[in-house]
């Protein structure tokens, strides 16, 4: 119903000045915007590029805004604002990420009775009668298979959570978003459970500590480190999140009971499974990877998956791999039919953003 919605939105726009173009609502493609995992790195980048796409007036044209790890911060900071400020948003980030550092003494208060307060405590499926005007937020996570001992990354299975429904995106399997955390019975809710808020969502999405024997150790280490350094500044904003979501993680029984989700970004650094259904009839998928390391390795992981179970992917050639090491910013892989997406690929890292340093 969204993307109909979306799509008749889109088509307007099309049709107004300036653009007044002659076109129907079957001429409108979809349009994904993927953010990869990257930490603060990646929550930042996302910020950026959406800031970006404002500026040249191409935000208007997305339809599926999906992200994994970092940028699930940015995306869930931007929903949380009905009138989607990225200018507002930009200049927070910039004010932070600029501040001066902070006492140790005015920390703890700052953590005692300001973080809390600010904790963003809507639910998901709140955002499933909001107008069409902003592209449709979709979050990943892996399901870990607790059937199996010893199980790991490799064991999972993709999960993904939209304002309506929530579930598995290569099984098919879904429940509505309101009812996530409830228990169900051979497709038969038995108990209805409150639907978790953005803040444990973000924990479930963004942590990319699954390790439960080393979360503590983690932890300690961390914050011992940015006391210890005194480098404890204003940017509460991603650091104060990324250790909220490793606490999250160790304590995964207070979130779920039944389910073990896990930063989908241990799996791929890219949220393409959602996008590749074949109900969501995606045309074109604009991959921004903030990786940090092989620039590829999410296009390729994501052909895999795709191969795996008959997805529409379109051909990658392996000689491209040749430069990982200096990419260019852009790659264009084209579909070979209606069903088949073509992606325009850019990494964060390439040849023009990091000029004379390769």
């Amino acid at each position: 119903m969204f993307s109909v919605s979306r799509s008749f939105y889109l088509m307007s726009v099309c049709v107004s000045p300036p653009l007044s173009l002659p076109i129907s609502q079957e001429d409108v493609p979809n349009i994904a915007l993927l953010g990869s995992g990257g930490g603060e790195r990646a929550a930042v980048g996302m910020l950026g590029s959406l800031h970006q796409l404002a500026q040249d007036n191409l935000l208007g044209s997305l339809l599926y805004m999906c992200g994994v790890s970092g940028t699930t911060w940015c995306m869930s900071s931007l929903y949380s604002d009905p009138d989607w400020s990225l200018n507002k948003r930009c200049d927070e980030v910039i004010k932070k990420l600029k501040g001066p550092t902070v006492g140790l003494k005015k920390a703890v208060d700052w953590l005692k009775h300001v973080w809390f307060m600010c904790m963003d405590t809507r639910r998901l499926s709140d955002d499933a009668h909001r107008n069409s005007t902003n592209p449709y937020p979709i979050y990943s996570a892996i399901e870990l298979n607790r059937n199996k001992q010893h199980c790991t990354e490799g064991d999972s299975v993709w999960f993904e959570m939209t304002p309506h429904e929530s579930g598995f995106s290569g099984l098919g399997a879904f429940v509505p978003t309101s009812c996530f955390r409830s228990q169900f019975e051979d497709g038969i809710m038995t108990e209805k459970r409150k639907e978790m808020d953005m803040v444990l969502l973000q924990g479930v999405c963004g942590s990319a500590i699954a390790d439960r024997q080393m979360d503590t150790a983690y932890v300690g280490k961390k914050i011992w480190h940015v006391l210890f350094e005194g480098k404890l500044q204003c940017i509460a904003l991603v650091s104060l999140q990324e250790i909220l979501a490793a606490t999250t993680e160790f304590n995964s029984e207070l979130i779920d009971l039944t389910l073990d989700s896990r930063d989908a970004a241990l799996k791929m650094n890219s949220p393409y499974p959602p996008i590749l259904r074949t109900s969501r009839k995606v045309d074109l998928i604009i991959s921004l990877d903030f990786s940090k390391e092989d620039p590829f390795e999410t296009v390729f992981s994501a052909k895999q998956y795709a191969d795996e179970l008959k997805l529409h992917f379109p051909p990658v050639k392996e000689s491209v791999r040749e430069e990982k090491d200096h990419p260019q910013d852009c790659y264009v892989f084209e579909g070979r039919c209606p069903e088949e997406p073509t992606i325009m690929h850019m990494p964060l890292f390439n040849l023009r953003n990091c000029k004379g340093l390769w």
